[in-house]
């Protein structure tokens, strides 16, 4: 019976790695085409990959948590099916190729293989897998070119080991020899070896001294040497960790993006807007259209209206882009996602809405397209609903905007005669990159977007 390979879809024009989240058939099992027999994530997006063929599944190789490169077979399946074409559409081998496990040529890719990460560079949709986490928590920048992984020819030469894996293993002392290996084909991963240095850690946890009683005199606490604490593992703090982890991994991408957020200078500034005339339009042309939709087009239209601020800043100067993408943040069971709204200032109002209110859907329910991450020049963070009034939001470079939006209220003013009036307000705090533009620059464009607020025909162009 011929064997079909299974292989790690692409998903999206950006994606060169998936994680393989949930095995949803076990090996002898049968399936038919279109069975789902795998659930896959990337950027922080689970999705399904089903059968293409019936038949029966007779091997996995990989297993949960692992990281496979698209196009490698994840998984065999035995089928009846006749492959008219056979290897047609097969691509030709090449020294990267996986081959069968048997095979003395085999070159392994490991869970550890990361691609290279920026920003906002060639492939911005993986700045946050959690592959990108787990390999290099505190340096995303890893060619995924790279397939070095050591293939012994016999068990006489060095374990076998991922790149990664032989790094830390050096670093911390510990012979490859003594760790289980954890991967496939008994390769032994990173994570296998910070299992290992915790376990050592432990090992010196429990030979270390016994603190100094606090009923000592300081004279005897100062004259008394401090025990040498063990050495954590550096991924880790101790106790337990928090949250499943698809969370955790989620966590480990934000941190990321923190990280890099805390070396961009940034300024913020809040102002009030108005939104008494808007409301009316919102019982006519607008009825039903949300406040988040009628905030983030103002924002898009005002970053079309300000080049800078809907660019970013390099060493050589300031770099425009051409089209208006904002990335909504949204709160999900899983953590905080933020989907790009691309073009959100030239598509009608309804369509704006209607595509905003599908994104925040998919997003909680942890099924965005994995293109959706992708493309965003500005950010848009909402917290008004929970009955925030103001807050500053922080920036996600290498974009040089973040717009926060508090609660709608109502608020006592003056109208033109000195007479109490109920004006409808949102209070909103514009974050920008100071390398990019400067304070006056945020309080032009807020004024931009109260005007924007003034004529509802103006955000219905």
């Amino acid at each position: 019976m011929p064997r079909v390979p299974l292989n790690m879809p692409k998903m999206s024009m950006t994606m060169e790695e998936g994680t393989i989240v949930e095995w949803a058939v076990e090996v002898g099992g049968a399936v038919k085409d279109g069975d789902l027999v795998v659930v896959v994530t990337t950027d922080k997006v689970d999705m399904d990959v089903e059968s293409t063929c019936n038949g029966v599944l007779v091997e996995t190789l990989a297993a949960e948590g692992d990281v496979v490169p698209v196009g490698q077979p994840i998984a065999w399946i035995e089928s009846e099916t006749e492959d008219l074409l056979g290897d047609l559409f097969a691509p030709a081998p090449s020294e990267d190729a996986p081959v069968a496990p048997g095979d003395t040529a085999e070159v392994e890719k490991s869970a550890e293989t990361r691609g290279e990460v920026t920003a906002e560079g060639a492939r911005p949709d993986a700045a946050l897998t959690e592959a990108a986490a787990d390999a290099a928590p505190a340096d995303l920048s890893v060619d995924a070119t790279r397939s070095d992984v050591s293939v012994d020819a016999s068990p006489a030469q060095a374990p076998r080991a991922v790149p990664l894996a032989r790094r830390l293993a050096e670093e911390a002392g510990i012979d490859l020899a003594a760790i289980e290996p954890g991967g496939p084909w008994h390769t032994i991963r990173a994570r296998d070896v910070r299992a290992a240095i915790e376990e050592v850690g432990r090992a010196a946890a429990s030979e270390t001294p016994a603190p100094v009683a606090a009923s000592e005199p300081p004279a005897a606490l100062a004259a008394r040497p401090a025990p040498t604490p063990a050495a954590a593992p550096a991924s880790e703090a101790s106790g337990d960790l928090l949250g499943d982890a698809k969370q955790r991994r989620i966590r480990r991408a934000t941190a990321e993006v923190m990280n890099r957020s805390t070396e961009v200078p940034q300024f913020t500034a809040y102002r009030p807007l108005v939104l008494t005339r808007m409301a009316k339009a919102r019982l006519g042309a607008l009825k039903g259209v949300s406040w988040n939709t009628i905030l983030l087009r103002a924002y898009a239209m005002t970053l079309r209206s300000y080049p800078a601020l809907n660019g970013y800043w390099t060493d050589a100067g300031v770099v425009g882009n051409e089209e208006v993408g904002v990335s909504m943040a949204i709160d999900t069971p899983s953590g905080l996602l933020a989907p790009v709204v691309r073009g959100a200032d030239r598509m009608t109002i309804k369509e704006l809405d209607r595509t905003v209110r599908a994104m925040a859907s998919d997003a909680k329910e942890g099924r965005v397209d994995p293109d959706r991450f992708r493309g965003g020049t500005g950010t848009l963070s909402n917290l008004g609903g929970m009955g925030v009034r103001r807050f500053n939001a922080l920036l996600t470079p290498p974009q040089a905007t973040a717009l926060s939006l508090g609660s709608v209220e109502r608020v006592p003013s003056f109208d033109e005669d000195g007479d109490v009036v109920a004006s409808l307000v949102c209070e909103v705090g514009l974050t920008l990159d100071h390398r990019v533009a400067d304070g006056a620059d945020a309080a032009r464009a807020l004024s931009t977007m109260q005007e924007l607020l003034d004529d509802p025909l103006l955000l219905l162009a």
